[in-house]
């Protein structure tokens, strides 16, 4: 199983490295010569350097917002009295698993009446949130149920406000589960393709790395050994993530598993 699922990503490193000579002599064989100048002419040709840092501002711009919004709207619906918070959860969760194609259409017109394509990283930076911030509740409110209530009733007996409470004692403790959830949207953000496609059709303003790689594609060919530097540059931010975070992650996957 590791094998299956590594051999691609191995693939994609060795064809970055060859030549295309000898990527279409060969497809599956090992670089003979490293060629590492592929990298510095993809990001010279491509405007990549251009489209890595809209992709940054957009990643940043999104994972913030979300985790600040989902934050708040978790810890509302597990440990305020907020009516109907179950059937709000149980809402929040059909819109996780409805296919993210299917609001496509309706979302493009609605961006298009609002005229907001012409505002950049706006029309991209906004369904993100739309499609992120229903999972990050949902795993968020799990995480925050399993928080034993003497610890926060202990809190409020001593004085302390909601506010102070979730800053000082909730927040701390929710690490794991905020990385989790920012490891997971982050693979989600650098790396949709369809809605930014969409969104930046009519621009050059605001193109996305994901978007950007389509450039290497021509009308009648692609450069392979180009477009594999390309995706290479794009996996290594999301394999820094996950090394950085790797601790938190771990913890956060059984975040909430059992209450108490």
């Amino acid at each position: 199983m590791a094998l299956a699922t590594l051999y691609p990503v191995l693939f994609v490193v060795f064809t970055s490295l060859k030549s295309s000579e000898e990527f279409y002599g060969n497809l599956w064989s090992i670089p003979s010569q490293f060629r590492f100048d592929n990298y510095v002419e993809a990001f010279k040709t491509a405007r990549l350097g251009e489209y890595l840092g809209n992709s940054v501002v957009i990643a940043v711009l999104s994972l913030f917002t979300s985790s600040i919004l989902a934050t708040f709207a978790a810890y509302s619906l597990a440990r305020l009295r907020v009516p109907f918070a179950g059937v709000i959860v149980g809402f929040l969760f059909i819109l996780q698993v409805l296919p993210g194609e299917s609001m496509i259409i309706p979302l493009y017109v609605m961006m298009s009446k609002l005229e907001l394509f012409k505002v950049i990283y706006v029309p991209i930076v906004i369904p993100y949130l739309g499609w992120m911030l229903p999972g990050t509740i949902v795993i968020l409110w799990n995480f925050f149920r399993s928080i034993p209530d003497e610890l926060i009733e202990a809190a409020r007996i001593d004085g302390s406000s909601e506010l102070s409470t979730m800053f000082r004692i909730v927040f701390p403790l929710a690490g794991g589960a905020v990385a989790t959830c920012t490891v997971f949207n982050f693979g989600f953000v650098w790396g949709e393709l369809m809605w930014a496609q969409i969104a930046t059709l009519t621009t050059e303003r605001g193109i996305p790395i994901s978007v950007g790689l389509i450039n290497f594609q021509g009308q009648y060919t692609t450069n392979w050994t180009l477009m594999s530097a390309g995706m290479c540059m794009v996996l290594l931010p999301l394999i820094l993530l996950f090394i950085l975070l790797q601790k938190y992650f771990v913890q956060g996957l059984t975040a909430g598993a059992v209450k108490g």
